[in-house]
């Protein structure tokens, strides 16, 4: 027998079984919502997995899937036994790049992870230029220079 959990208005926002949404998405929406709204500072801890069960009508399980998600979005770190926390956005850093290049952002192996020393969910951005070089950058943003009709003839 499947358990149907009833939905909870949290403020103006509701958690609905019967949405096409799945439930661990729309509680990970929730906290993003949070987060992002400033409810939710950085360093602040997340209440636990049967407090948020609790709040938002679902099973642990559900709240796990959309704990697990907020850490792969780098907007979250979880240590055992001491929970979840809201990350504190890395600081950037400006590079400067060689024409032409292009730039794009994935995340990164396993082993780039580990050499970068990135946690989980955080992107790196792959620089490669025109002769083939490629360069894995970690915590960066990227100073292209003047825009191309700011530039003289070349």
């Amino acid at each position: 027998m499947q358990k149907r959990y009833s939905a909870r208005i949290m403020g103006t926002v509701q958690v609905d079984p019967n949405s096409f949404t799945p439930l661990y998405r729309q509680v990970a929406d929730l906290l993003r919502a949070q987060i992002e709204g400033g409810a939710l500072q950085p360093g602040d801890k997340l209440k636990n997995e049967d407090a948020l069960a609790e709040e938002f009508g679902t099973g642990k399980a559900t709240v796990r899937q959309a704990l697990r998600l907020l850490r792969a979005e780098g907007l979250i770190d979880t240590e055992n036994r001491r929970g979840s926390t809201v990350r504190t956005p890395p600081e950037l850093t400006v590079v400067s790049l060689e024409k032409p290049a292009r730039i794009t952002a994935r995340m990164p192996t396993v082993a780039e992870r580990t050499a970068l020393g990135l946690p989980e969910g955080e992107p790196v951005l792959v620089v490669t230029y025109a002769d083939g070089r490629t360069v894995v950058l970690a915590r960066s943003a990227i100073d292209a220079g003047p825009a191309m009709s700011d530039q003289g003839d070349d």
